[in-house]
């Protein structure tokens, strides 16, 4: 604890020296500090001169006036020169504290990103696992144009149901498209080849890709309902943490430059399935353990 407040104190201090003398703004708040001691300085000694003059009956002269300014300035020079010794001492130690505090913030940086990295890992372990993600009933399929309704599952409420969306495109050759992340030889993923998978668009052959129709399997906090867990479900992490590692994850998975950037993701790609459908056909949409998508007859549910 006391390790702690002293960290603090010290990174206080180094942000104050790294302000001061390697930003714009602190330069001008040092010039402006030091501009404002000598009009004090200044200021006082006029002050006491009017006053003695004043008490002399007689007015300070302006050839006075310049003479106590030159004395002020020449008595902050000298001031300022018997003080550099100590001031290259106060420069010195900040420095050295300067440095120390960028060495422990690196060294906590490190520390906390391994912690990251390691949580990250145990998120996706828990992520990895073959399940059904919605059943699809072609409702209709007319001239062109395709309608389904689809029935999403939520992996927390022991794959019951939790929303419906109705979904219709022109043509009869339907595909649904998938993000898959690959985390293959990353840090993230331990050494093992590692795949998620997540659905999010269906097409057709007479519906481009990107015409297609987004699918509505998220929560209102963006998380597919195939990654809710209910806590006892979640090992090697605690509930708490895995809510943020997951959100910070899907913020990751979201964004291929982000991705990228963090290092966790080798590679983001699209994987669709198709199927010629028609009028009442059912089937399911699962996510492998693999990391494909897969659809499955209704009589294989």
């Amino acid at each position: 604890m006391e390790t702690e407040i002293v960290k603090k104190i010290l990174f206080a201090y180094a942000d104050i020296v790294r302000f001061l003398l390697a930003t714009k703004a602190g330069v001008i708040v040092l010039l402006v500090l030091a501009a404002g001691f000598f009009l004090f300085r200044v200021w006082s000694a006029a002050r006491a001169r009017s006053l003695a003059c004043e008490a002399a009956d007689t007015k300070m002269s302006t050839g006075e006036a310049l003479a106590l300014l030159a004395k002020e300035l020449y008595d902050t020079v000298l001031g300022a020169i018997a003080a550099l010794p100590a001031i290259v001492a106060v420069v010195a130690v900040s420095g050295t504290l300067y440095a120390v505090s960028d060495s422990l913030k690196s060294i906590d940086g490190m520390r906390l990103n391994a912690a990251r990295i390691n949580e990250l890992s145990v998120v996706v372990r828990n992520l990895e696992k073959r399940q059904k993600v919605a059943d699809v009933l072609i409702t209709s399929v007319e001239g062109d144009i395709s309608s389904m309704k689809l029935t999403y599952f939520d992996a927390s409420s022991g794959q019951k149901s939790v929303s419906e969306q109705s979904v219709s495109v022109k043509g009869t050759d339907i595909y649904f498209d998938a993000i898959v992340c690959n985390f293959d030889y990353t840090e993230i993923a331990s050494g093992r080849k590692v795949n998620l998978a997540i659905p999010y668009r269906v097409f057709s052959d007479q519906t481009s890709q990107a015409n297609g129709a987004l699918l509505a399997l998220r929560d209102s906090k963006g998380v597919p309902f195939m990654y809710s867990r209910e806590p006892g479900d979640i090992y090697g992490i605690a509930p708490e943490a895995y809510a943020v590692r997951l959100a910070e994850l899907l913020a990751v998975l979201n964004d291929e430059e982000k991705a990228r950037a963090e290092g966790i993701v080798r590679s983001i790609y699209g994987s669709a399935v198709h199927r010629r459908v028609k009028t009442g056909d059912r089937f399911s949409i699962w996510v492998e353990q693999s990391g494909g998508i897969v659809i499955k007859n209704a009589r294989e549910f």
